[in-house]
């Protein structure tokens, strides 16, 4: 191969996966502990590791994160003005839920 075809071919970007193909997740050093109890769980539900393994992905991806969960707040509350509360309101708001906590038995 002539010197020339070989900076184009590492020029090239790696095309996106078709829309019928996912991509792939590698994870190496999984300690054996951990394997072994994954591979329980997902023969118990009657799954493939793999099959297990993209489910807890997939609910894993679904959830927010902190900070995703602080800036939906933080937008929430610069869209509604009247979402001002005092100190006192907040601290008021607090000791009802403990007090409602308390009160439930055991």
């Amino acid at each position: 191969m002539p010197h020339n075809e070989i900076k184009v071919l590492a020029k090239r970007k790696r095309a996106p996966y078709p829309e019928d193909m996912s991509p792939n997740v590698l994870i190496r050093d999984v300690p054996s502990g951990v394997h072994s109890v994954l591979v329980g769980r997902a023969k118990a539900q009657g799954q493939s590791l793999q099959e297990y393994l993209v489910g807890l992905l997939g609910e894993l991806a679904q959830r927010p994160t902190m900070p995703e969960i602080m800036k939906q707040i933080e937008e929430r509350v610069a869209q509604d003005s009247s979402a001002t509360m005092s100190s006192d309101d907040i601290v008021a708001i607090i000791r009802e839920g403990r007090d409602g906590l308390d009160a439930k038995p055991s």
